[in-house]
């Protein structure tokens, strides 16, 4: 096996099929719906969370074995059945993504140990030699980048247009973008003072803004 390129996918609107049972596939039917796929569920029964999903209209839930014409129009293929060469070759033949749980030899993809906060996503991954330490690195960046970065990211969000629009020069721009970054912002947000941090961010904004041609290059660790 070799997993060693990185990706993130859009599957919004995607066909994504999970088959089989096992203790990792009520998660992964959950993420994929989180994902904004249309997620169809193969199998005769379904676990409480699977069956709730199904319910509520988020998942498709056919209630039989996996048969070929599943993969008609589908993007990816999660499996976790006894044998699932079948199914890898099908996908393979169809140019269907496919990962089957815990059975590296029948993927074309695999999932990395993931850390979110907001739209920040950081996934880790070791190519299947060491998933315990791909999950220590995540629980250590659990600890480690909190709530505040996703609360950043949604504050430079709001911020971009105006700035994509009206700070025109690109070395400039980036210059502003790291200074957010490298200010006491993230400081401000840990410590539950978000007024504070808003107000810093737009500062630096309206000087940048305002007085481009004295733009300060150098990166202080503190708000102006």
């Amino acid at each position: 096996m070799n997993f060693r390129y990185p990706i993130f996918l859009d599957l919004m609107g995607k066909k994504c099929v999970v088959t089989g049972e096992g203790v990792e596939i009520a998660a992964k039917v959950r993420a994929l719906v989180e994902a904004s796929a249309q997620v169809v569920y193969v199998n005769p029964t379904a676990e409480s969370r699977i069956a709730n999903l199904a319910e509520s209209g988020a998942v498709d839930w056919q209630r039989r074995k996996f048969e070929p014409q599943d993969l008609d129009d589908c993007f990816l293929i999660i499996s976790d059945l006894e044998d699932n060469s079948e199914v890898f070759a099908l996908a393979e033949a169809r140019n269907v993504l496919c990962n089957s749980v815990d059975d590296p030899e029948h993927c074309r993809f695999s999932f990395g140990s993931i850390h979110r906060q907001g739209d920040l996503t950081i996934a880790i991954s070791t190519n299947g030699r060491a998933p315990a330490l791909a999950v220590r690195l995540r629980e250590w960046l659990e600890r480690e980048i909190g709530p505040e970065y996703g609360v950043l990211l949604e504050m430079m969000k709001r911020i971009r247009p105006e700035v994509n629009a009206d700070l025109l020069d690109f070395e400039k721009r980036r210059q502003l973008w790291y200074r957010i970054v490298d200010s006491d912002v993230l400081t401000l947000l840990r410590d539950g003072r978000p007024a504070e941090a808003d107000a810093c961010v737009r500062t630096m904004v309206e000087e940048a803004l305002s007085n481009t041609s004295h733009f300060r290059t150098s990166f202080d660790n503190g708000c102006p």
